[in-house]
């Protein structure tokens, strides 16, 4: 019998802890959300391949909030304000609908049902406070009762909505929903939410899968033993001005959490996500203390680690931590983000070939494929979203593959890990996280270390209350909104690279369990809690300038992209991080006659021979510029196409940066803003898309406009 090389994949299953601690509600929807779509269809799709075993990460705070959602005494605020009639609406909720019940992936859960779709139209692409009371007119009670129902009716997931006929009914009926109608979807969601957990333990029970964890509020564990470790891979980063240095409470929240986890599943987990897969030589003691057997983190840490190691002959191994210790398992980092990034808009028998193909050739090439594990990490959640049908064909062709393949079979990896003890004892691990080989995304950025700050004065506050004996109930409390203020996500989405349209309500929940801390002993609250972390750096966009550059596919000068729009890698947010990309930077602008790009590309990208950029324009003749053969110092084939119409375009230059031209008056349909995207492929496998969702926005060149927008 041929040797099987052995894939695991962990889908890591996460959201912070949305309860506002003031009002005891939770404030934001995804645990709900996602709940009818990821962490639903994620299980199906495993429950139909019964060969094939995965890992699923949980994060307590996550179940935690399913357990109270389902329990019929709790609900968070979009859930209300989908409950209230229509026509009982105040003019404040109506805002908040209207800001708000449009967040889901316009292009797959929007803008394909038609009435979803105009009233996105009716309300217009973004809503400013200036317009909000004009268009909150405009909108009917019929109108909002129909965005109170599609916004919770586009979340459900497939395997819902293939068990509950009633769900496909309501999308055909498009409109005109009743309040009855309303609510009984309402209930339907707390049907599907109650399942979730009973099937996950009933499938790990049976074996077929494996539950994971992480601690229990999702902190970054290498920062809250000391924070100080952030200098070795951050050097030349200012640091916050006190130091958060409590390993009793990376401690706590690795046993709450794993103890936590099997009061709901039934067992406790073995293995463990340490947050963003944040290590150090003490969490991984930490670990092992608190009974874990292994702990996972990307290839880029051992790679470190072992500096001169090459990246095949290592990262399908697995380590002890240290003698005695817990395993340690590395991500394969280009096969995860593949899933999570690449293979969305593909064909799924396109993209499953892409992926076996990495996998035969790792299986062909390690020495031994029966003790080698490939593991396949990335976020459980929300990936699907970006794929038209949720995911289910995808998941269908790789698992039906996976199951029937010669050479490669899936396992748990705690299964793998029981069955393949580590062979070799691991120098001390480079401390860091899965993203860019730092912890930059949490700390060394300004607005950060303010968060920081204030975290460490708030615990070294109830320190000393506690030395004080102080130990009762109300300490008790506070260490447990401290803990929740110790959580990834609030450093995540302040200052830089991330931003989201709920930075307020992240500030207000990372500040308002901070005030907890002091309302618990009467204390007086300070001051740099009482006012926004976030101040003004989110900032307004910044028009663009007429220009003319020079279009010979070099940085000509300094001066000739000033009052272009410019978006770098390092710019993509979201909860995973896009690393391994074709483009370093782009660049649009215009002038009054043409819309300019530049792109710079990455060395990646100059050695890919069939590579294909496809400049995709919103139109109803669905125009877009394709451009190839791609040779320094030549001039690319630029196809502009629309509708039956094709012409090669003359201003395209390509060398260390490619440049290029489209005139305006090319393009069809309305004169007032252009819509475009960037989507970058080998072949006809699509592999980078800028931006993930969305368009970007570039303003049409009226006389007004460019009046008010110049330079000299």
């Amino acid at each position: 019998m041929a040797e099987k090389l052995n894939i695991a994949f962990l889908w890591h299953m996460h959201q912070p802890y949305y309860r506002d601690p003031t009002s005891g509600k939770y404030i934001l929807p995804w645990v709900r959300l996602h709940g009818l779509k990821g962490y639903t269809d994620m299980l199906e799709a495993v429950r139909r391949f019964g060969s094939v075993q995965v890992t699923f990460n949980f994060v307590p705070c996550l179940v935690k909030q399913l357990c109270d959602l389902t329990s019929g005494e709790e609900s968070d605020l979009y859930s209300d304000l989908s409950q209230k009639p229509a026509e009982d609406l105040s003019p404040v909720e109506k805002k908040i609908i209207l800001q708000h019940f449009f967040s889901a992936h316009w292009e797959n859960m929007v803008l394909r049902y038609p009435r979803y779709r105009d009233l996105l139209y009716q309300r217009g692409r973004r809503i400013l406070d200036s317009e909000a009371d004009h268009i909150i007119k405009s909108f009917t009670s019929r109108d909002f009762r129909d965005l109170q129902v599609w916004f919770n009716l586009t979340w459900f997931g497939w395997a819902a909505q293939e068990r509950y006929p009633q769900i496909s009914e309501l999308k055909r009926k498009d409109r005109d929903f009743t309040e009855e109608e309303k609510i009984q979807l309402l209930d339907l969601q707390k049907e599907v939410l109650s399942q979730i957990i009973p099937a996950y333990a009933s499938l790990w029970k049976e074996s077929q899968i494996e539950i994971s964890t992480s601690p229990y509020y999702h902190p970054i564990l290498p920062l809250i033993v000391d924070s100080r470790i952030a200098r070795i891979s951050q050097p030349q980063d200012p640091m916050p001005g006190r130091v958060f240095q409590h390993p009793e409470d990376a401690r706590e929240q690795l046993q709450q959490g794993r103890n936590f986890i099997a009061e709901q599943f039934g067992q406790k987990p073995v293995g463990l996500w340490p947050s963003e897969g944040s290590v150090s030589p003490a969490v991984c003691e930490l670990a092992g203390e608190s009974g874990f057997e292994w702990l996972a983190t990307d290839e880029n840490l051992l790679l470190v680690t072992l500096s001169n190691a090459k990246r095949e002959e290592v990262i399908y191994q697995t380590y002890s931590a240290y003698e005695g210790g817990p395993t340690l398992v590395f991500r394969d980092r280009s096969l995860s983000d593949a899933i999570g990034f690449r293979y969305a808009r593909n064909a799924p028998e396109r993209a499953v070939d892409d992926f076996l193909g990495h996998l035969e050739n790792i299986a062909s090439s390690v020495p031994s494929p029966e003790t080698s594990m490939v593991a396949v990490i990335l976020d459980g959640e929300n990936a699907w979203e970006y794929f038209s049908d949720g995911g289910r064909d995808f998941f269908k062709e790789l698992y039906d593959r996976l199951s029937q393949h010669p050479h490669l079979r899936t396992r748990t990896i705690g299964d793998f890990v029981r069955q393949n003890p580590a062979k070799s004892v691991l120098p001390p691990i480079f401390p860091a996280s899965w993203i860019r080989g730092s912890f930059r995304i949490w700390i060394g950025d300004p607005v950060k270390n303010a968060a920081w700050d204030n975290l460490a004065e708030t615990a070294s506050v109830l320190e000393e209350i506690s030395k004080n004996g102080n130990n009762g109930e109300a300490a008790e409390r506070a260490r447990r909104w401290l803990h929740i203020a110790e959580g990834s996500d609030w450093f995540w989405w302040y200052g830089e690279p991330n931003k989201s349209d709920f930075d307020d309500e992240f500030d207000q929940l990372f500040r308002s369990n901070l005030m907890q801390v002091y309302n618990e002993f009467g204390l007086e609250i300070p001051g740099s809690l009482l006012r926004p972390l976030r101040g003004d750096e989110a900032g307004e966009e910044v028009p663009l300038f007429p220009m003319k550059p020079k279009l010979d596919g070099r940085e000509t000068n300094f001066y000739e992209w000033v009052g272009a729009r410019v978006i770098k890698a390092s710019d993509f947010s979201g909860s995973m991080n896009f690393e391994s990309g074709l483009l370093e930077k782009l660049y649009f602008g215009l002038s009054e006659t043409d819309l300019f790009f530049r792109l710079d590309p990455t060395e990646q990208f100059r050695s890919i021979t069939d590579l294909k950029i496809i400049i995709q324009f919103t139109g109803t003749d669905q125009p877009l510029l394709e451009i190839q053969k791609f040779r320094s110092g030549t001039k690319p084939e630029a196809l502009w196409r629309c509708g039956d119409s094709v012409t090669r375009l003359s201003d395209v230059a390509f060398d260390h940066i490619l440049e290029l031209a489209l005139p305006f008056d090319v393009l069809p349909g309305a004169h007032d803003e252009v819509l475009f995207n960037i989507i970058l492929k080998k072949g006809d496998l699509e592999i980078e898309r800028w931006p993930r969702e969305g368009s970007y926005v570039c303003p049409w060149p009226t006389e007004e406009y460019l009046t008010a927008n110049w330079v000299v």
